[in-house]
């Protein structure tokens, strides 16, 4: 892959430095863990702060066909599950993490390397240690020590942009693999075959036909994935109407259909309401409200976003949607953190960004994915296009799938995604300023000899 012994020793003892250093570094179960560790693990507490390193796992372990909730997330935790259970009968959350953080990094050690052509190694390692800053935040280490699916995303989004350097079989093959994975891990995915599908046709066209055929298998996996999940969906369809586009419409002065039942807007499954200040505030309403809705359905909210397109516009500019917009995230309340033991170097490195970028990672993006269109005939475009039309995407169906409703989590996929458009930008940019030092460098020695 065109790494060096040099730069896989570093990248080894970059990623171990990381991983201790970031070892506290955990996020709170709101509940999810259960459909990824259930057959293997007893329910994890959960909400709470002090989350145990070491999980005694059961004697009577569950079939990998057990599972309700259709993801490759769950069977490859399961994977790794039985493979230690070989060794061990405890899961140790420390291990799992410290073991994907040196595969995070050295991954972002090869794609440095496809992109930062520069030969002096010193500087090429000062270089990488400064484009690695944004990928090493808090929002994004925590989630190793997790068991949430959006631990696929940071592995695999990177081996995927890895796949496209090449035309070979086995980098087609890779591309599909990471897809695949990414695209059948969380519904919130589903159809990220088809923005791949989409960069081949504008921007690598060799062996198309292999290619469209791979997403297209994909797709038709991740869609089956999602019919044959019998969780979740119907709280999604709820909070995607009346946590959604019905509260966005009434927080905007948009008139709402005739037939919604306005005591329930902006109330979500757990009789909570929105609150632009502090997230939700508590009613008494309970369950009522999702009870009396179990009709709710993604088509009613696609029509409003049909009858009303300044919707698609405007979102990104909401007031309730910019309240959201934090990678110090939280669970519906925002007293409610999400990162254990977010403190520190990697914590103040979530602050900067957040403070730098807050309300301009999407807008960023578009311009992104607007200029690898415009400039599709440069190499770096069809890396810049995936990542930013991944960010773009995931903006819109973190909303469109479950609305405000824990919407700073949802946000996952698009600010990782900005993440991933600054590593590699600011890679090509650093080395191409280097090679035009470079060149004047030599051009003056010329003129004064």
């Amino acid at each position: 892959m065109n790494i060096s012994t040099k730069q896989i020793i570093a990248s080894i003892a970059i990623g171990i430095v990381i991983a201790i250093t970031s070892s506290s570094l955990y996020m709170v179960n709101t509940g999810d863990y259960y459909r990824a560790t259930f057959p293997f693990l007893d329910d994890i507490i959960r909400f709470t702060k002090e989350m145990p390193h070491s999980l005694p796992m059961k004697d009577d372990i569950g079939s990998i066909f057990s599972y309700g909730y259709k993801s490759s997330y769950n069977y490859l935790v399961y994977s790794y599950a039985m493979l230690i259970r070989t060794f061990t009968n405890n899961f140790n959350l420390f291990l799992y993490s410290f073991i994907l953080k040196l595969i995070y990094i050295y991954i972002l050690t090869i794609l440095f390397s496809k992109i930062n052509k520069i030969n002096n190694t010193f500087l090429k390692f000062i270089l990488f240690l400064t484009c690695l800053l944004p990928m090493i935040s808090s929002s994004n280490l925590a989630f190793f020590g997790s068991f949430y699916q959006e631990q696929v995303l940071l592995i695999f989004m990177p081996i995927l942009i890895i796949s496209t350097f090449s035309n070979q079989k086995s980098s087609i093959l890779l591309a599909f693999v990471s897809v695949l994975i990414i695209s059948t891990s969380k519904s919130q995915f589903f159809y990220l075959p088809v923005l791949i599908a989409f960069y081949y046709l504008i921007f690598n066209r060799e062996l198309l036909t292999l290619k469209i055929s791979l997403m297209t298998l994909s797709f038709i996996i991740a869609i089956t994935c999602i019919a044959t999940t019998n969780s979740t969906v119907e709280y999604n369809k709820y909070h995607s109407e009346y946590f959604g586009v019905y509260e966005y419409e009434k927080i905007n002065g948009i008139e709402l259909p005739k037939w919604v039942d306005n005591d329930c807007v902006g109330i979500d499954s757990s009789g909570n309401r929105f609150d632009i200040e502090k997230g939700v505030t508590q009613t008494n309403i309970g369950e009522n409200c999702f009870n009396k809705h179990t009709d709710a359905s993604f088509k009613r909210s696609i029509s409003e976003f049909i009858k009303h397109p300044s919707i698609i516009f405007m979102l990104p500019f909401d007031s309730g949607v910019k309240s959201q917009l934090t990678e110090n995230y939280f669970h519906v309340y925002k007293e409610m953190d999400l990162i254990i033991n977010n403190k520190g170097f990697y914590y103040n490195i979530t602050l900067i960004k957040d403070l730098l970028f807050k309300e301009s990672r999407f807008p960023v993006l578009l311009i992104s994915l607007t200029l690898s269109l415009l400039f599709r005939k440069h190499w770096m475009s069809g890396l810049v296009f995936i990542a930013s039309t991944i960010g773009c995407s995931q903006f819109y169906m973190a909303f469109f799938g479950e609305g405000y409703r824990d919407m700073s989590k949802h946000l996952f996929g698009m600010n990782f995604s900005f993440d991933v458009v600054l590593f590699t930008s600011i890679a090509y940019l650093l080395g191409r300023l280097y090679c035009r030092l470079i060149v004047e460098q030599n051009s003056s020695k010329k003129r004064v000899m």
